[in-house]
């Protein structure tokens, strides 16, 4: 049993709460504890990394602060293997929620920080520890700007500078590949250092200390601060003492959120302490921005600078608990990384400590199986899927300056590793910028792909086969007093590549443009204080990557024969719609989400308008239409037009009935028709965010279109069109403003262009000029046939894990 474990550590405001505290130590000792510090708080971050046990980290966390409480502050010196056991969301809403009697708010009890991290990063090894290291007085002066408080507590041997150690990622999956590059722009990390006269470093290196990291797997180091010992800094902590770690003077450079961070540790046993992450709620700064061509400067502070102590009194800076984390010393490293304690922090070949610790020499048994076919790169050795993957297919691009695409793919690559290195590399240089420019391979490689067609009513690719499946449905549903079944249906499994905030570029300024800079003296001024860069980093992307795709359950689209009658409606801009289809204008009206399709329709009924199928709507089908016209609607849903859903998987059960509120279209998929994605092994199970897709069409991007001058054949990309936008389809906000377009790119592999309309004020119609509409491009997705997803899933491109 620890005999640095005890209620005598806590600054207890009576003897009740004492026992109380005491009583509660016992029972997590009583009922966790074997032995085994290491053990024990194993198999708690097991469950508080596991997202199907939510339920059960409320207890761990009232678990985590009892030992934290019951700990004894102790000072860190050299360095140590860390790991997190839980991420917690700042709850702003905290007091009134105490005010009915709860600890914490419903909005923070949702953890989706915990959600995210554990879905990406949780078992990566990303962060690998700290090091604590020897100071001198004058670097702690100048770090803290003489803090009076900080210098009075200086101590030659307990006050350290410390920094994080940071380790590749295994790379599985697009943010975890981008993460180390993002980091190291981000926070300016540093290469590992490997002797004592390492450039750069602010605190002293100890040949002892570095030969103690060898058996710690870390590439990066950063993340500066000053540590020593105080009181916490949490109001819940009453004063207790313990050793913190201060990320916040501005002299550190914190970039944010290190801005807000405090640690705080407290040791449990021998070699292991408990750390709380710790955040300012209030008064706390978003980073500095650097002016380097004003001498002096320092800098603008963006937000408030840390100074605690400078103007009594003391901010009130909210600090709450964040999470929990470890610092092991690395002399137990063998039990730390044993497989009853955190074997995925173990070090991977090639990585430091992985020869020291001796795992060269092990030969430990495959605890799975070898799948039958890898389809990493099992592929190669199939003739059919050999060419499949590796052969692009292409026309001639409207621009002639664009180059040959087959020079993209490498040796051995097939077509999707290929998207995936250049995803990964759009993200690096996106993550700094958000600029388009950075998107150039996929634009190439869109402008050379070919637009799928539609034949017979059905989707129709240019590959081998040219669809992935054909399928009728069995079951039937009305629409609007006739009964239809599914015929023609074929899906597409659904990947994001890159995202783009497309809605800056709205108001983004020509830098190349020429103009009289006697006129423009603020706006060179602007640039030159840009660096000639207006872009901010790709934050949609970044919040894909990190966060998004682990919350919305986009699985791919499906497509399916529509029926002339059913198509004449949905394209009907008549203004008269309200007396031809009441049932269906009044769904509209009752559906919030569907505002802008509703808009559109008033705006219509206001008939200063003419619709593109004007002439061939004077009827409805039902109510007059001429066999001329029906004639029209029949060759229309023959040769050009399919009906389309985009595909959820399992995850949007969740909103089910939220959604079914919100989208008018959403609906369960013919169980027939859902049996057929399970062989996959990905299936979908709901299907909503219904459009029109059209074949034949000019791009409505400017990008996709021959450059002023140039002679490119055809002058304007062919593409196949997702139209969301017509305003009896009905989607929901803010997807009516989306006009998707597609490309195949590779036999069964589609390149498609996310759009939107950025006139948010102009309601649709399709007899306005495209142009007024303002679209812009927000990034590149993908559909893919069964045997590409196989492939997507087995390289870790756009996964949930």
């Amino acid at each position: 049993m620890s005999s640095y474990l005890s209620s005598n550590n806590f600054p207890c405001d009576s003897d009740q709460s004492r026992q109380s505290l005491s009583d509660k130590l016992a029972a997590v000792l009583q009922g966790d504890y074997h032995g085994d510090f290491f053990t024990l708080f194993a198999d708690y971050q097991r469950i508080l990394a596991d997202n199907q046990r939510s339920a059960e980290w409320p207890t761990l966390h009232d678990k985590l602060q009892t030992l934290f409480m019951c700990g004894r502050a102790a000072p860190l010196d050299g360095p140590m293997i860390g790991i997190p056991v839980c991420i917690r969301d700042s709850d702003f809403f905290r007091k009134i929620a105490r005010q009915f009697g709860s600890d914490r708010s419903l909005l923070a009890s949702v953890e989706v920080l915990a959600t995210a991290w554990n879905a990406t990063f949780a078992d990566t090894g990303l962060w690998m520890g700290k090091t604590f290291e020897p100071v001198s007085r004058a670097t702690v002066k100048d770090k803290c700007k003489d803090d009076p408080l900080v210098m009075a507590a200086y101590n030659e041997a307990i006050t350290r500078i410390g920094r994080n150690f940071f380790r590749e990622p295994p790379k599985h999956n697009l943010l975890q590949a981008v993460s180390i590059p993002t980091l190291t722009q981000v926070w300016h990390l540093q290469d590992r250092p490997t002797s004592p006269a390492a450039a750069g470093f602010t605190g002293t290196l100890l040949q002892q200390n570095l030969a103690a990291e060898r058996v710690i797997p870390y590439s990066k180091t950063g993340g500066i601060f000053l540590a020593d010992l105080g009181s916490s800094v949490v109001p819940e902590m009453r004063g207790k003492q313990v050793y913190g770690l201060n990320y916040r003077w501005p002299n550190l450079h914190p970039a944010f959120p290190m801005s807000c961070l405090v640690d705080e540790l407290v040791q449990i046993d021998e070699g292991i302490y408990l750390g709380q992450l710790i955040y300012a709620t209030r008064h706390f700064s978003l980073g500095t921005l650097e002016i380097p061509f004003i001498p002096g400067s320092n800098g603008i502070q963006l937000g408030e600078p840390y100074e605690p102590h400078r103007h009594p009194p003391c901010p009130d800076y909210a600090y709450q608990n964040n999470g929990y984390f470890l610092m092991m010393d690395p002399a137990y490293a063998k039990r730390i990384y044993a497989d009853t304690a955190f074997p995925q922090l173990r070090p991977r070949a090639g990585e430091s400590g992985y020869q020291e610790l001796g795992y060269a020499r092990q030969n430990s048994p495959k605890r799975n199986a070898t799948p039958t076919f890898n389809w990493v790169s099992d592929w190669q050795t199939t003739d059919a899927l050999r060419q499949k993957f590796t052969t692009l297919l292409t026309t001639a691009s409207p621009r002639s300056d664009d180059g040959d695409v087959h020079s993209l793919p490498h040796e051995g690559e097939s077509v999707l590793q290929m998207l995936q290195r250049l995803s990964v590399n759009i993200s690096v240089q996106t993550n700094l910028e958000d600029n388009l420019e950075h998107f150039d391979p996929l634009h190439r490689l869109f402008r050379a792909g070919i637009a799928p067609t539609v034949k017979n009513g059905l989707f129709q690719g240019v590959g081998n086969q040219g669809y992935n499946i054909r399928a009728t449905g069995q079951a039937s549903h009305d629409w609007y007093g006739e009964a239809e079944v599914s015929r023609g249906f074929d899906y597409y499994h659904g990947a994001t590549l890159n995202l783009h905030c497309g809605l800056a570029d709205k108001f983004k300024p020509d830098l190349k443009a020429k103009h009289d800079e006697a006129l423009l003296l603020p706006g060179l001024l602007g640039v030159r204080l840009g660096g000639n860069n207006l872009s901010a980093p790709d934050l949609l992307d970044i919040i894909w990557h990190s966060i998004g795709k682990y919350v919305f359950p986009w699985a791919g689209k499906s497509f399916e024969k529509i029926s002339p009658r059913k198509l004449s409606m949905l394209l009907d801009e008549s203004a008269d719609l309200a007396e031809r289809y009441p049932a269906r204008v009044a769904e509209l009206g009752l559906h919030l989400a569907s505002a802008p399709h509703y808009i559109a329709l008033k705006k219509d009924a206001e008939g200063q308008l003419t619709g593109r199928y004007a002439a061939h709507l004077s009827h409805s089908w039902d109510q007059g239409m001429s066999d001329a016209d029906k004639a029209f609607w029949q060759q229309e849903a023959d040769q050009r037009w399919v009906m389309g859903y985009n595909l959820q998987d399992k995850r949007i059960l969740a909103a089910d009935t939220l959604m079914k509120l919100a989208d008018m279209n959403y609906r369960t998929p013919d169980a027939a028709l859902q049996q057929a994605s399970e062989a996959s092994g990905s299936p979908f199970i709901r299907q909503g965010y219904a459009f029109l897709g059209v074949a034949d069409q000019e791009s409505i991007l400017p990008i996709n279109h021959a450059l002023p001058g140039k002679t490119g054949i055809p002058k304007k990309k062919r593409v196949f069109q997702f139209h969301y936008r017509f305003p009896m389809i009905g989607g929901p906000a803010p997807i009516g403003l989306c006009l998707d377009e597609l490309v195949e790119i590779a036999d069964g592999l589609f390149l498609g262009q996310l759009i939107y309309s950025t006139a948010l004020a102009l309601p649709f119609n399709s007899g306005i000029e495209p142009g007024q509409y303002d679209y812009q491009l927000f990034g590149y997705f993908l559909l893919l046939d069964d045997d590409w997803e196989r492939h997507r899933q087995a390289i870790g491109l756009d996964i949930l894990r």
